[in-house]
């Protein structure tokens, strides 16, 4: 007999709250069976500023969904993001014990033991302590086990955000009474979907780019090596648009998805279109330079500002591609833009043809990676009894 799970993914975003429900059978098989969405309230740049109203959105989402399945969620795989979330290299050392020289698990175990034990200060938890892999006597080694060193190195990416934070978002879950089972990052939720094996292995930055900030995830031998969010996103363009050419937010946000383009020819710059598109009284025409003079800038800022947070994995090929997604990767031009920061090839997200077409927007990378997190979090060879949330969190990532 089959053992079944209805699990919700659910994405706290600073524009929507997005909510995909799947069924995972025998810890192995995904099935989506139904989704809903409302307009995020109570959330600024991803961070919960009002607990009461997100909680509210977020049940009118979950409510949404399961009106559109008729199932009963069991529990919830819980996407988190903000400015609070901060990411640390650490590595923890072993020397080999045995006379031979012959790597062996309690060698490794014990290398892994040193990493993670580091601690944090007063007010923060670890979100996830991600293994990036070994180094025998200073070598690489994504697998050390039977090997010959004398002494092992265990490298971790280790991320962390603030306890009030956290507690926030899951406060928002837990109010209308439901439990978080799992708690991911979004940046890594986003690259498990939005990227294929292939990149995964040969190495590639995933970046989604939301609302109020942008998440990212750097991949290579199919292991995490950096994750973490910059506060710059999509509404940032809105607003640098409605201040520039004095237009409301609300306008400003249908000119940039309609009629922005991160990089123009001579002949798009010297076009024009009406702000209002209604020809009325107070309705003008503006060159299409001028949304690009506006928007570049500031892509330039966040593009830059990842470069320098990965500066160093864009060397000897540890990074061979650039990957984005969110709402934001949809604006014309955007991918040959990044690839110019970058020195990379760019492109879109691209998500596995299991996936059902309907589903593969750029804006669902978040939720969708977050069910296949859950899913693989079932199908590890944990234990079934209950955990406490905040154990949950701190334990180990491994992709």
């Amino acid at each position: 007999m089959s053992d079944s799970k209805t699990i919700a993914a659910l994405e706290i975003g600073t524009g929507k709250m997005q909510v995909f429900i799947g069924e995972i059978v025998d810890g192995k098989t995904l099935n989506f069976i139904g989704s809903g969405q409302s307009m995020s309230e109570g959330v600024k740049k991803s961070d919960i500023c009002d607990v009461r109203k997100a909680a509210e959105r977020a049940k009118e989402a979950i409510v949404m969904a399961e009106r559109s399945t008729g199932a009963k969620i069991d529990s919830v795989c819980l996407g988190i993001s903000g400015s609070h979330i901060r990411g640390f290299r650490n590595i923890g050392s072993a020397n080999v014990s045995g006379a031979d020289g012959i790597v062996r698990a309690e060698d490794i175990e014990r290398a892994r033991k040193d990493a993670e034990s580091k601690t944090l200060p007063r007010g923060r938890s670890y979100i996830h302590k991600i293994l990036c892999g070994y180094y025998l006597d200073d070598k690489f080694c994504t697998d050390p086990l039977g090997q010959k060193a004398s002494h092992i190195d265990a490298e971790y990416w280790m991320l962390h955000g603030d306890d009030d934070r956290i507690a926030d978002a899951i406060h928002a879950v837990q109010w209308f009474g439901l439990d978080v089972e799992y708690l991911a990052f979004s940046g890594i939720a986003s690259a498990i979907s939005a990227t294929d094996l292939w990149q995964k292995e040969k190495g590639v930055l995933c970046i989604d780019i939301g609302c109020g900030s942008s998440n990212y995830a750097l991949i290579k031998n199919a292991r995490i090596l950096q994750a973490g969010t910059v506060p710059v996103g999509g509404d940032h363009l809105t607003n640098d648009l409605s201040f520039g050419l004095r237009l409301s937010p609300k306008n400003s946000e249908r000119i940039k998805t309609r009629f922005a383009k991160a990089i123009m020819s001579a002949d798009e710059k010297s076009k024009k279109f009406w702000t209002l598109g209604d020809k009325q009284i107070g309705d003008r025409k503006i060159p299409f330079e001028a949304i690009g003079d506006i928007i570049r800038p500031r892509l330039e800022e966040l593009f830059s500002i990842l470069r320098a947070e990965v500066q160093d994995y864009l060397g000897e090929n540890a990074v061979e591609e650039v990957v984005l997604t969110g709402g934001t990767s949809n604006l014309n031009g955007i991918c040959a833009f990044a690839s110019g920061i970058f020195e990379l090839p760019c492109s879109q997200g691209k998500f596995d043809s299991a996936v059902r077409p309907s589903l593969r927007c750029q804006e669902f990378s978040t939720a969708l990676g977050l069910l296949e997190y859950a899913r693989l979090e079932e199908s590890k060879n944990f234990s079934r009894e209950k955990r406490p949330i905040w154990k949950k969190i701190s334990g180990l990532f491994n992709f």
